[in-house]
């Protein structure tokens, strides 16, 4: 029984009609190019399709059949798992009056183990096992983002290492999107399942069932739908990793439009890769250029988050923290040099 209403106002998607579901670089994980294919992913679009990634099926399709086990029961049921920010919730996104039409499980992943003591033992081992494979994939991939970014072999790991300590922010979010029966006005082609944002962290992997409804928002404005894939990843680039980055990747804006009445319920589980609270969040310096000023301010991931805490989801979480706003905002240059005067944010060259 899924445990979520009909609300009286619910924002409607106008989503643009658009064919070009085919926007989503695919990159093989596999391949020996790589590298050089997932840099130019994150540059251009920041998202990429990754295949050959190494995650066992089975392990998959365990996952979504407890998942999907679990948005089964009683709604009652599924509170005794809330715990409230983590743990089962419905319609609620954040704490700023956001909704979508879904409900979700959101869980920290601490040091080596998801906090999953309050769901079935099924699905709780199911995304232990899925989550430790996925992040195995998260790191592989900002090694290889390292290397495609020109850095040193001996400097390969510094991505990597940001979201690798024990103290490291890592969550794990299961969400179900059931058929909406919302009637929708003329010219209105969709319900918000979870509206669009961008993700906070260094880097988010999803994999979903086989129903749509994820969209991304191009460099030039449009919207355009990706197509599901359960045998891939979808690998986003987050706010975090755009700044370590100096603005050479872009964090993707995405949403969800939920399935119409009649269709089949989406099912999704993102991995989220963050850095420690304290870990201070600044231009790489293996990576700037001699004279390359930082488009951001220094601060740490607590900093970020208790300023996303206080936004909305649409909202530009970035801007308290850009230097340079139109130079950190245009997604079509990989320019880094603001223009001068240069004040004294000049990031160390090494």
């Amino acid at each position: 029984m899924v445990g979520i209403t009909v609300p009286m106002s619910m924002d409607k998607v106008p989503l643009v009609k658009c064919a070009n579901a085919a926007a989503v670089p695919t990159v093989d994980l596999s391949a020996a190019g790589a590298a050089a294919a997932v840099e130019q992913a994150c540059r251009s679009v920041g998202i990429f399709r990754a295949i050959n990634h190494g995650v066992p099926t089975a392990l998959a399709d365990a996952l979504e059949a407890g998942a999907a086990a679990f948005f089964a029961l009683p709604h009652k049921s599924k509170l005794e798992a809330s715990a409230t920010p983590l743990g089962y919730g419905s319609k609620s996104i954040g704490r700023n009056g956001d909704v979508g039409w879904l409900e979700y499980i959101l869980l920290s992943v601490g040091s080596g183990s998801v906090a999953a003591a309050s769901l079935p033992p099924p699905l709780g081992a199911a995304l232990e096992e899925y989550t430790d494979a996925v992040r195995e994939v998260g790191a592989r991939v900002l090694e290889l983002m390292a290397e495609g970014l020109g850095l040193a072999e001996e400097n390969r790991g510094v991505l990597r290492r940001v979201v690798a300590s024990d103290e490291a922010d890592k969550m794990v979010r299961v969400n179900h999107y059931p058929p909406c029966p919302c009637p929708l006005a003329a010219g209105q082609r969709g319900v918000t399942g979870f509206g669009e944002h961008t993700d906070p962290q260094v880097i988010s992997l999803l994999r979903s069932n086989r129903t749509g409804g994820l969209q991304i928002m191009l460099p030039d404005g449009h919207w355009v739908p990706v197509a599901p894939d359960p045998d891939s990843l979808f690998v986003n680039v987050g706010d975090s990793l755009r700044v370590l980055t100096n603005g050479r990747f872009q964090s993707v804006k995405h949403r969800v439009v939920a399935p119409a009445d009649g269709e089949q319920s989406r099912l999704s589980v993102i991995y989220f890769g963050g850095p420690a609270p304290t870990q201070r969040i600044a231009p790489l310096p293996e990576l700037m250029r001699e004279g390359e000023l930082s488009m951001y301010r220094d601060f740490t991931w607590a900093e970020y988050k208790k300023a996303a805490y206080k936004s909305r989801l649409g909202d530009n979480r970035l801007d308290p923290f850009e230097l340079f706003p139109a130079a950190a905002q245009d997604c079509s240059s990989n320019a880094v040099q603001p223009p001068a005067p240069a004040p004294p944010h000049v990031a160390p060259v090494h």
